[in-house]
């Protein structure tokens, strides 16, 4: 289970270990509105999976994706199943379901593995379900960059994109940091305008006057 608030990049995290996964050893699906009943779930796993998933008895439907999961561990395929924004599930059988995939098992080997994505809300709801609570071996909660890491993610992100020399002077980050509080998403939304600020004034850096522009320009009401 991997928390974090919004921004923090938890959806970010899930598809690079989706890309870091051998297509040849493991397949991986990410549901990203899981904001559904039991039955409905059942559905969107099925179709996540390549199966179809017409109108069926849950027993039915339920027979279809264990003789999927059976087929791909019989190649030597593992199942992931990620699950985003889960701290939206309010019906508790949804999550009680959840559960239910992980007895999934051929000859003593699991099936599925399931990974539960959501904001901090998630922490509570799953501490309510003890069935549930005591299947998740591993849990971590995503916290947001301190000032440093904020610097470096920076550099990276403009690295990444071609630059070859530093765009923001070392004053400048501090108020960036500050307006973002290290949350990813909010950096990345400051940054772009500051860039775009800096490009229209033909500016070579980013100094501490664009970024309070930018703020200003950020929380100027629609």
């Amino acid at each position: 289970m991997l928390t974090g608030q919004v921004g923090c990049g938890k959806t970010t995290v899930a598809k690079t270990l989706m890309n870091c996964l051998s297509e040849d050893r493991f397949q991986f699906q990410l549901i990203s509105n899981p904001a559904l009943g039991p039955l409905d779930l059942i559905k969107a796993v099925l179709l996540s999976i390549g199966e179809k998933a017409e109108n069926g008895t849950k027993p039915v439907l339920l027979a279809k994706l264990h003789a999927r999961l059976s087929w791909y561990a019989s190649r030597g395929i593992s199942t992931v199943l990620a699950i985003d924004e889960a701290h939206v599930i309010k019906n508790e059988a949804t999550l009680d379901e959840l559960r239910m995939f992980l007895n999934f098992q051929e000859e003593e080997q699991f099936l599925v593995t399931l990974i539960l994505l959501g904001q901090p809300p998630l922490l509570k709801r799953i501490a309510e379900l003890q069935p549930l609570k005591e299947r998740i071996s591993v849990k971590f909660n995503l916290e947001p960059l301190d000032e440093n890491n904020t610097l470096h993610y920076i550099r990276h992100r403009l690295k990444s994109v071609g630059a070859t020399r530093g765009l923001f002077t070392r004053e400048a980050i501090q108020p960036l940091y500050e307006y973002s509080c290290g949350i990813p998403l909010r950096i990345n939304n400051i940054c772009d305008r500051c860039l775009l600020i800096g490009f229209m004034r033909e500016s070579r850096l980013i100094d501490t006057g664009i970024v309070a522009d930018a703020i200003q320009d950020l929380n100027y009401p629609n």
